[in-house]
């Protein structure tokens, strides 16, 4: 293989796996955002906690419904 093709097929290869920690990362924030709500954590504690907007909890949580996302998506509307 050339060099500059092994220039891209290593930073293909870095992308791929960064991907997949990345997947691996989400997983584990679903599964401890799952039992921190089981345990009884407020919403709005895991958002400040895990750095998320009410919109994003919801993606994770979608049975979860928060009172400032239909204004979240309301302004987004708005644009």
């Amino acid at each position: 293989m050339e060099e500059h093709l092994k220039d891209v097929w290593t930073a293909s290869a870095a992308v791929e796996g960064l991907q997949v920690e990345m997947d691996q990362a989400e997983t584990t924030l679903d599964a401890a955002i799952d039992a921190a709500l089981k345990a009884g954590a407020a919403p709005e504690e895991i958002l400040v906690t895990a750095n998320l907007s009410p919109s994003e909890l919801s993606e994770r949580v979608p049975a979860l419904a928060l009172p400032d996302q239909a204004a979240e998506e309301s302004d987004a509307s708005a644009l």
